[in-house]
C-alpha cells in the first residue's frame, strides 16, 4: 500500500513537473522578448539575494562552520551537486526520482561506492582521481527569485535541534555567529557600492534635476520654480538626479524646510527654503513639481501599442516634435504655451522622422484632437473647476468602457468582490455611453459640472445612477440618450468611478453653471442652459470663439449675449488688464487604461541626462555616496512609517518589485537595470538588519541578548519568538502583496 501511495505521488509530481515545465516552454516560443526580460529579471532580483546569501556562505565556511547546502533560487529542487569521495554526486529532480536514486545509492554503497542513475558517466571518470568529501550540496531550485543558506545548528524558525558537533552554528562563540549572520547584508552594501561603481564607470542615462511642470498653489510654485529650472544642490548634496527632490520632500521632517540651490534658464542662480506639503488624494509631502520631458515620442514596447499610438495620432516612437501650426518648438513647456494659446479644437504637429529601413529623415505634418480640460490642477484642493469668466461649459465624455472588448481581469476581479459581498452589479443597463456623448442631466441634476459629477457619483456608491446624455446620431441629428450606471469605489481607494473621462464641451457655447472667482469677479449672470450667440457684437459658434474675443478684449469692457429658449438676454463684463480670468486650458487627450477607448493621447519620453565618473576613483566615490543615500533614506522612510508621516500605502512588495524591475527591463538600457538593482541591495540591506525574528537583525539581538544573559533563551521562547516573526513576515508579505496588486489594476 505505502509502494502505491508512492507511485501516485510520484506520478502526480512529474505531472505537475511537465505541466509546468511546458507552459514555461510554450510562454518562451510564443512571448520569446517577453520570456528574455522575465529571465533577465529573475537573475537580476536572485543574484541580489544570492549575494546576501553568499555572505553567510563565506564566513561560514572561513569560520570552520558546516555548511549543509547553498542553494541558488528556492525549492522545489532542480539539481544538487555534491563532491564525496569517490566522485561528484548528483541529485537531479529528487522530488521525483527521489526512490530511484536511494535505490542506486544503496546498491553503490554496497560496494563501496556512492553512485546515482544520473551520475554513473561522471563517477567513472571522477575514479581517476581521489576527492575528498565536501560537506555542502550546491543547489538550484525551481523559483529563481533568491536563495538561501543551510548551516547545521540554525534555523530560521526556532531553535535548531542540538548536536555535539564542532561545526555547529550553536556550538561557535557568539561573536563569530554575530559575524556570520551579519556577513549577509554587509555583503549587500558592498555589492551595492560595486553595482554603482561599475554603472558609473559605464556611464547610465538617468533623470535629471530638471523641472517639467510645476502645480499651482504648490510648495514650489509658491517659492518660485518655473519649467526648465534645474537643481544643483538639494540639502548640501551636490550628486542630485530628479529623484533626489521628490525623496528629500517626502523624508523631510514636518514643517522643516529643505535648502535648494537652483539654476535658471538664464545661468542666473537662487538659493531656496521650501517646506514640503502633503496634497489631498497623496500620501506622501512633496514639492509639486513634475519630471521634464523631451520633445521625443516615447518607445514603446509592444506591437499593439505602437499600432494604436499610430491609428489615433498618426505619430510613431521616436518622432521629434518640431513645430506646433507653423510655428518652430524647442521645448515641451514652448509646446504646451503654443497648445494653450491656440483656441481651436485641433492642432497640427510638425515632426521629425526617421525612417527605420532607410534612416532618412523627413518632416511629417499630423492633425490632432485638442480638448479644454474640465478641472485645473491645484495642489491645495486637488482640482479647481475650469472655466471661462466664471462660464462653466458642459461635460463631454472622451473616453469609456471599451465595450467591443472582452472583460478584464479587473473587471472580473471587482465583479468577483461584489458578488461575494452581495452588491449589484458593475454593468449599466440599458444604452451605453459612448465617446462625444454631451451630459446634459444625471439623477435630478441638470447640466451637471465636474464638482456636481464627483458628489453625485459618489452619493451613487452601488445604486443606480441615470444619466442623460446628447448625442449625435449616424445621420448627423442629435437625441437625448439615458443610461443608467452603477458607481463604484475602486478597491484600495476612496474614489467611487463610473468609468468615464470628461472633457469641456467646447464645440457648443451651452452654460452649465457659472461660478464665483476666488479674488476675482462675481458670476455672470446667465441662466444655466443658455446658449451665447454674440460676444462684443460678434457672432460665436463655440467656446474657441469667446475665449478669443475675450483675450484679445483685455482692459477693456464688452457685451455678451445669451439665448435660453424663446428668450434671450445680455450681461457685460470688464476684462482686466492683466488677468483674462480663463483657467480652462487647451491640451492632448489624456491617457486611458486598458479596456476603455483609446484616446490620441502623446506619450513623450522622459528627459535623460548620462552620469558618468571621470575614473575610478571617482567612481568609487559616487558608488559609496550612492549606497549611503539609499541605506539612509531606507531608514528615514521607516522612522517616517512608525511615525505615520509616511503612508505604508506608498510601500512596494515583491510583486511590485518584480512588475517594476519588467518595466525597466522593457523600456530601459541594461545599465539602468543593473542600477536598479544597486539600489534594491540598499534597500535588502537594511530590511534584514530590522530588529525582528527571523530576519538578520533580529538574530543578531538574541544573539546579544544569548552574550549579556550568559546563555540563549530557553527553547520555549525561541520557538514563541520564531514563529511570531514568521507569522509577522508572511502576514506583511500578504499585505504587501495585496497591495501591488491593487496598485497594479487600479494605479
Amino acid at each position: 500500500m505505502p509502494e502505491a501511495k508512492s507511485a501516485v505521488k510520484k506520478r502526480l509530481n512529474m505531472l505537475i513537473f511537465v505541466i509546468v515545465a511546458g507552459a514555461i516552454i510554450y510562454f518562451a516560443v510564443r512571448n520569446f522578448d517577453a520570456f528574455i526580460r522575465v529571465l533577465i529579471v529573475a537573475i537580476g532580483f536572485g543574484a541580489v539575494v544570492i549575494i546576501h546569501e553568499f555572505g553567510h556562505f563565506v564566513v561560514a565556511k572561513l569560520s570552520g562552520i558546516k555548511v549543509e547546502a547553498f542553494s541558488i533560487g528556492f525549492p522545489p529542487t532542480l539539481l544538487g551537486i555534491q563532491r564525496t569521495e569517490t566522485g561528484i554526486h548528483f541529485r537531479v529532480l529528487p522530488k521525483l526520482f527521489a526512490k530511484e536514486q536511494q535505490q542506486a545509492d544503496d546498491r553503490a554503497g554496497e560496494k563501496g561506492e556512492r553512485r546515482t542513475l544520473t551520475s554513473q558517466v561522471v563517477q567513472k571518470l571522477a575514479r581517476k582521481k581521489k576527492y575528498k568529501g565536501s560537506d555542502t550540496e550546491y543547489r538550484i531550485g525551481a523559483i529563481p527569485f533568491g536563495g538561501f543558506v543551510k548551516m547545521l545548528g540554525q534555523e530560521d524558525a526556532g531553535p535548531a535541534e542540538e548536536t555535539d558537533d564542532p561545526r555547529s552554528f550553536s556550538n561557535k562563540p557568539i561573536l563569530i555567529r554575530i559575524a556570520v549572520v551579519a556577513a549577509g547584508v554587509i555583503f549587500n552594501a558592498i555589492s551595492a557600492v560595486l553595482i554603482f561603481m561599475v554603472v558609473f564607470l559605464i556611464g547610465v542615462d538617468l533623470p535629471p534635476a530638471v523641472v517639467g511642470s510645476v502645480r499651482p498653489n504648490s510648495p514650489a510654485h509658491r517659492a518660485g520654480l518655473r519649467p526648465g529650472d534645474r537643481l544643483v544642490e538639494v540639502n548640501g548634496e551636490k550628486f542630485v538626479d530628479f529623484t533626489s527632490l521628490p525623496l528629500a520632500a517626502a523624508l523631510s521632517p514636518e514643517g522643516e524646510a529643505v535648502s535648494l540651490v537652483v539654476e535658471h534658464a538664464d545661468k542666473t542662480t537662487d538659493e531656496l527654503e521650501i517646506i514640503a506639503e502633503e496634497s489631498p488624494g497623496m500620501n506622501l509631502r512633496t514639492f509639486g513639481v513634475y519630471q521634464a520631458e523631451t520633445l521625443t515620442v516615447a518607445q514603446l514596447s509592444g506591437p499593439e501599442d505602437i499600432a494604436q499610438l499610430y491609428d489615433t495620432t498618426g505619430l510613431r516612437p521616436a518622432d521629434v516634435v518640431t513645430g506646433f501650426d507653423g510655428r518652430c518648438v524647442e521645448s515641451v513647456h514652448q509646446l504646451t504655451e503654443l497648445i494653450n494659446e491656440s483656441l481651436q479644437p485641433q492642432g497640427v504637429l510638425t515632426v521629425e522622422r526617421t525612417e527605420a529601413q532607410t534612416r532618412a529623415k523627413k518632416i511629417v505634418d499630423v492633425k490632432l484632437p485638442l480638448y479644454l480640460d474640465a478641472v485645473q490642477d491645484d495642489f491645495k484642493t486637488g482640482y479647481e473647476l475650469a472655466h471661462i469668466y466664471s462660464i462653466v461649459p458642459r461635460l463631454k465624455i472622451i473616453s469609456t468602457k471599451d465595450k467591443t472588448q472582452p472583460a478584464s481581469f479587473k473587471d472580473r476581479f471587482v465583479e468577483w468582490r461584489d458578488k461575494i459581498r452581495g452588491k449589484s452589479p458593475r454593468d449599466e443597463t440599458g444604452p451605453f455611453l459612448e465617446v462625444g456623448d454631451i451630459i446634459v442631466k444625471i439623477a435630478d441634476t441638470d447640466y451637471p459640472t465636474y464638482s456636481q459629477l464627483r458628489a453625485l457619483t459618489e452619493g451613487h456608491e452601488n445604486k443606480a445612477m441615470p444619466i442623460t446624455v446628447l448625442r449625435r446620431m449616424a445621420d448627423g441629428s442629435e437625441s437625448l440618450i439615458t443610461v443608467t450606471k452603477i458607481p463604484k469605489r475602486q478597491p484600495g481607494s476612496d474614489r467611487v468611478v463610473i468609468d468615464i473621462f470628461p472633457a469641456l464641451d467646447a464645440e457648443h457655447p451651452v452654460v452649465a453653471d457659472t461660478i464665483n472667482l476666488e479674488n476675482g469677479p462675481g458670476p455672470l449672470e446667465i441662466p444655466q442652459g443658455a446658449t451665447i450667440v454674440a460676444v462684443d457684437g460678434a457672432q460665436v459658434s463655440n467656446f474657441y470663439d469667446i475665449m478669443r474675443i475675450i483675450r484679445k478684449n483685455r482692459g477693456q469692457r464688452i457685451s455678451l449675449d445669451y439665448r435660453l429658449g424663446e428668450d434671450g438676454g445680455g450681461v457685460g463684463l470688464v476684462i482686466g488688464a492683466d488677468d483674462d480670468y480663463i483657467t480652462t486650458e487647451a491640451d492632448f487627450a489624456p491617457p486611458v487604461p486598458a479596456g476603455f477607448v483609446p484616446t490620441a493621447y502623446v506619450p513623450f519620453e522622459y528627459l535623460k541626462e548620462p552620469y558618468k565618473a571621470a575614473g575610478a576613483a571617482a567612481a568609487i566615490k559616487m558608488g559609496l555616496k550612492k549606497t549611503s543615500m539609499f541605506i539612509v533614506q531606507t531608514y528615514i522612510t521607516l522612522r517616517r512609517l512608525i511615525s505615520r508621516e509616511v503612508s505604508p500605502k506608498t510601500l512596494v512588495g515583491p510583486v511590485g518589485i518584480v512588475t517594476m524591475s519588467y518595466r525597466i527591463v522593457s523600456s530601459q538600457s541594461l545599465t539602468y537595470y543593473v542600477y536598479f538593482l544597486g539600489l534594491i541591495s540598499s534597500v535588502i540591506a537594511v530590511m534584514n538588519l530590522l530588529p525582528l525574528p527571523i530576519v538578520d537583525g533580529g538574530v543578531i539581538i538574541l544573539l546579544i541578548v544569548e552574550k549579556i544573559k550568559g546563555s540563549p533563551l530557553s527553547r520555549a521562547a525561541q520557538e514563541i519568538l520564531g514563529y511570531a516573526g514568521l507569522v509577522f513576515i508572511l502576514a506583511l508579505f500578504l499585505w504587501l502583496t495585496y497591495n501591488d496588486i491593487l496598485n497594479l489594476l487600479f494605479g
